[in-house]
C-alpha cells in the first residue's frame, strides 16, 4: 500500500510519499496552503498512486491538541470527502525540529541565527522532511508487533 504523509501548516504544507510497499517514507515537496490545495493533493494522489493518507496530528508537549489541530481535523475531513481515501492521524510532535536537525547535521543549511535570511531557500525542505518523519513514524508503528 502506498501512503501520502502530510505536514499541515496554515501557510505551507509539506508532503511525503512512501515506497509501493509502504515501508519507507520519502520527502516529496512543499506547496502553499491556498484555496487550490485539495486539487493539488488530488493530483499528487493520482500521479503517485496513493491509497491512504496520513496527516500529522498537532499536539502540545503534554499530548493535548493544540489550537491548530482543529484546522487539521477540518482539513482531514474535507480531504477524506474529496478523495474518498482513508485518513489516519499521526503524532507530529517535534517532527519539524527533527527534520531541521537532520539538515543541520548533514551540512545542508546554516543556522538562521548565523546566516540570516539568505539561506531561507535552503531551509525550505524542513516541511517535506517533517512530513517524511511523520509518515515514517506511522509506517514503523504499523510494523511493530502488537
Amino acid at each position: 500500500m502506498k501512503y501520502l504523509g502530510i505536514d499541515y501548516g496554515t501557510k505551507k504544507i509539506g508532503f511525503a510519499v512512501s515506497d509501493d510497499r509502504g515501508v519507507i517514507a520519502f520527502p516529496w515537496g512543499i506547496t502553499e496552503n491556498n484555496p487550490m490545495i485539495i486539487n493539488t493533493i488530488k493530483k499528487i494522489i493520482d500521479d503517485t498512486h496513493i491509497e491512504k493518507i496520513v496527516i500529522g496530528k498537532s499536539m502540545d508537549s503534554d499530548g493535548q491538541d493544540n489550537p491548530v489541530q482543529k484546522k487539521i481535523h477540518q482539513f482531514g475531513e474535507l480531504l477524506k470527502k474529496e478523495t474518498g481515501l482513508a485518513i489516519d492521524m499521526q503524532d507530529e510532535r517535534f517532527s519539524s525540529a527533527a527534520a531541521r536537525g537532520h539538515l543541520y547535521r548533514k551540512g545542508n543549511i546554516a543556522h538562521e541565527q548565523w546566516s540570516g535570511k539568505e539561506n531561507k531557500k535552503r531551509r525550505e525542505p524542513v516541511d517535506a522532511g517533517a512530513a517524511a518523519i511523520i509518515l515514517q513514524r506511522y509506517l514503523d508503528k504499523k510494523k511493530e508487533p502488537r
